[in-house]
């Protein structure tokens, strides 16, 4: 009777570690599980990054959840190889010229960038080049080249109470500072692709580009230095009318 428990047991477990035992026969099925486990690490990174900026956000900066712009980034990223990520804008009530995509799906924007987007097509160019820089996973990337991603981590295994209030603001501003080494160019070219008119909106994107000069934050992803080989790949880029 004890032997025949014993395996009742033994089956018991070995039924629990069967996707284990799969996963390191099948390097398709440990791909995919790689890739899943980053992606909830992505959007974990993406939320607690986005606590952090909340917590500093000075009381009288108002941040709103956009479900127009936040279903019109969900339609330009349907034709992505990410579509499930849960993409949603939110609106920072602030003059500073900023975008900051975040790992996982969430954009944050400023009015003040929005107010230079006078065109369908240019809030499309807004978004779908964010949608881009999310899909080619370039806040991670940002996020492991700078050094964060361990931290991060770390910070992540803690229950809420037990993180570093000191370490989550020190990544957030590192994170922020670091905004303008995101590939632009790429996700530029390619988000123009996503938009229902290509060509309407590479035009609009060059005029709303040529209009910033230097009103930047400090912080900001719109790097003046980096404006002008922007707009001039947008100018070489070739599309049907």
């Amino acid at each position: 009777m004890m032997m025949n428990n014993l395996k009742a047991v033994l089956l018991a477990v070995l039924l629990m570690l069967a996707p284990s035992l799969a996963e390191a026969a099948n390097p398709v099925v440990r791909y995919f599980s790689r890739f899943l486990d980053e992606t909830r690490a992505e959007r974990a990174i993406g939320d607690l990054l986005f606590d952090q900026f909340m917590r500093d956000m000075p009381e009288s900066i108002t941040v709103t959840d956009d479900t127009v712009l936040s279903e019109r980034m969900l339609k330009l990223a349907e034709n992505t190889s990410r579509p499930a990520l849960g993409f949603c804008v939110k609106v920072i009530e602030s003059d500073v010229v900023d975008e900051i995509p975040l790992p996982g799906g969430t954009l944050l924007l400023t009015t003040g960038l929005l107010a230079f987007a006078t065109t369908d097509e240019q809030r499309d160019f807004i978004l779908a080049r964010n949608v881009m820089h999310i899909v080619l996973k370039h806040p991670m990337r940002l996020i492991k080249q700078e050094g964060l991603y361990p931290t991060l981590l770390n910070q992540l295994k803690l229950s809420v109470d037990k993180r570093s209030a000191t370490q989550l603001r020190s990544l957030a501003r590192d994170y922020l500072r670091n905004l303008g080494k995101l590939n632009h160019k790429k996700a530029d070219l390619q988000g123009i692709l996503l938009t229902e008119s290509p060509e309407r909106t590479r035009k609009s994107a060059i005029e709303m580009l040529g209009k910033f000069s230097v009103r930047v934050w400090p912080v900001s992803s719109w790097d003046t230095g980096e404006l002008p080989a922007r707009i001039s790949e947008l100018e070489k880029l070739k599309l049907p009318e």
